[in-house]
């Protein structure tokens, strides 16, 4: 990743807010409110891709779009909970304090903010592709990318990446 890149993420982190005027629909759509690092770092990357690996999905992005590939996601996830229900110990969005996915990797593994609290507060669950192995963290969603482009983001399901 170009050190333009990181010095962007780094801007996000400190506070920079975000200001596309199409959020409301967005968050009025999906009932709920999206974490301010999250809106930022689409406002900025858009639907990016990190180390050619993990992509953030954007409610503003035909190809890697927040609603269809969440939607595909979550659909997915509740026929896998119909059948193996100690996959998925938290609810599925829209259920209240679900999971609602927001980046994915090119293994299959999901990244979902846990719905419950303060959107700026939100945690992130990080789904292996090969249920039920997950993880928790608490990084905002710019300071968990930052991290993991950086290749200091310590998780057993997203492999370490070589800082490019």
């Amino acid at each position: 990743m170009s050190d333009s890149r990181f010095a962007v993420l780094l801007r996000i982190l400190r506070g920079a807010e975000a200001r596309d005027p199409r959020w409301p629909a967005i968050e009025g759509e999906l009932g709920l409110q999206l974490p301010g690092s999250y809106k930022a770092l689409v406002e900025q990357f858009g639907a990016s891709v990190w180390q050619d690996f993990l992509r953030v999905l954007s409610p503003f992005d035909e190809q890697r779009e927040l609603r269809r590939v969440g939607g595909a996601t979550l659909e997915a996830d509740r026929a896998l909970r119909r059948e193996f229900p100690w996959y998925y110990p938290l609810p599925l969005y829209p259920e209240p304090g679900g999971l609602l996915p927001w980046a994915v990797s090119d293994n299959g593994d999901v990244l979902y903010f846990i719905t419950a609290g303060l959107p700026d507060q939100w945690p992130t669950v990080i789904k292996g592709a090969r249920a039920p192995e997950f993880e928790v963290c608490f990084l905002p969603p710019a300071l968990l990318v930052y991290h993991f482009a950086a290749g200091s983001l310590r998780s057993t399901i997203l492999p370490r990446s070589e800082r490019a």
